[in-house]
């Protein structure tokens, strides 16, 4: 409790405490003053005195009932872990864990382990009584910001980001890097680059972002927590009709992690990938997003640079390949080409499915020519939600 909350109590307390020997008399007076009348019928000044009387009472009572609310409060802010008070995102995620194991002791493996459950899950078999079109939760950027405890830009962070979902609970890896494999964040350049999720993400229930991102010190016992959450990420009360976007950070550790995110509505998943049909004979490299026309943020695929080329033939690894597309849309699927010497850009529009797959031409006059293809899946709890669907 801060200083001005703990004033106010103890004003409280005084006041309480000075005058409750005063009320005590009050309603002892009151009491016997109408002793009497309670016996052959009061007047009704005495029958004022016996509400007043009660009312103080009731007052005393309560007054009681703070004292010992303010008793236990104390006792427990003696016994609080400071790190609760101090950095509480960091303080729930480390009883996350415990927690976890408690609620899903069994059925769902074990806390550390990625989810189970792939993409097109339900492109080419038909989906049982529980698929469906769901609200799901897409990933644009998560950027590191609000720096402290005397950390400069550049950066060299490893750990993961992940999210768990209602489908199984377990981690569902949207970025994941070894100490051996940092990625370099700058003031100029402070995103991660995402590399998932590797299959939708249901929004029905709260999904929980989990957090775990370290700065590489000279040595290992030199490495530096720089964001540790395990936070809720609650749903809208009512379910909304469009897709809407959402903006939420969080203070944890050295940083601030700045998360932009996408409710989609009544969704599909779409997993794409792409290969090149022709190209220059020295190849191109490019940018690739996705976008939809109801949230219009882009997620980016893939970005490749200069020693990156890709030649006539290349089944192109996107770092990120499954998108959540509102059924009653459309999504578009982009590529930003060069060759070194000039960019061009091309669009192709895709109209969402149920299931099977659909593919697409992209060409890009004088740079390539794309072979792009779109797998489409609904949803379904069947066979990790114990019968619930």
């Amino acid at each position: 409790m801060g200083d001005t909350k703990e004033g106010q109590a103890t004003e409280v307390d005084l006041a309480l405490e000075n005058s409750k020997e005063g009320h005590a008399t009050e309603v002892d007076l009151a009491l016997e003053n109408s002793k009497e009348g309670l016996k052959g019928g009061m007047s009704r000044k005495e029958a004022k005195e016996v509400r007043k009387a009660k009312r103080i009472q009731k007052e005393l009572a309560k007054y009681e009932e703070y004292k010992e609310w303010r008793r236990k409060k104390g006792e427990e802010e003696r016994h609080r872990d400071p790190e609760e008070l101090t950095d509480r995102y960091a303080y729930e995620a480390r009883l996350y864990e415990k927690r976890w194991n408690m609620v899903y002791p069994t059925g769902y493996g074990r806390f550390e382990d990625n989810t189970s459950i792939p993409c097109k899950r339900y492109t080419f078999d038909p989906a049982p009584y529980c698929g469906f079109k769901r609200d799901t939760l897409q990933v644009f950027s998560v950027k590191v910001t609000e720096l402290t405890g005397g950390l400069q830009w550049p950066l060299n962070v490893f750990g993961m980001v992940a999210l768990r979902d209602s489908l199984d609970h377990n981690r569902n890896v949207i970025f994941k890097r070894e100490r051996d494999n940092c990625q370099t964040l700058t003031l100029k350049n402070p995103y991660l680059v995402l590399t998932g999720p590797v299959r939708g993400v249901v929004f029905g229930d709260p999904v929980i972002l989990e957090v775990l991102l370290y700065v590489r010190g000279t040595t290992e016992s030199d490495d530096i927590e720089l964001s540790l959450l395990a936070a809720d990420l609650p749903k809208f009360c009512t379910r909304p009709e469009n897709s809407l976007l959402i903006e939420e950070s969080y203070t944890s550790r050295l940083s601030t992690l700045e998360f932009q995110l996408g409710h989609i509505a009544f969704s599909v998943e779409a997993t794409i990938s792409v290969k090149v049909i022709s190209s220059p004979p020295d190849g191109f490299y490019g940018e690739f997003v996705a976008f939809t026309d109801g949230l219009k943020r882009e997620v980016l695929l893939h970005s490749s640079e200069v020693e990156q080329l890709h030649l006539a033939g290349d089944e192109i690894n996107l770092s990120r390949s499954v998108v959540s597309v509102e059924s009653f849309g459309k999504l578009m699927v982009s590529v930003r080409a060069s060759d070194g010497c000039v960019t061009l850009t091309g669009t192709k529009e895709f109209k969402p499915l149920e299931k099977g797959t659909t593919t697409r031409v992209l060409n890009v006059p004088e740079l390539c020519q794309l072979e792009i293809t779109v797998a489409w899946s609904l949803f379904s709890y069947e066979g990790v939600c114990k019968g619930r669907c």
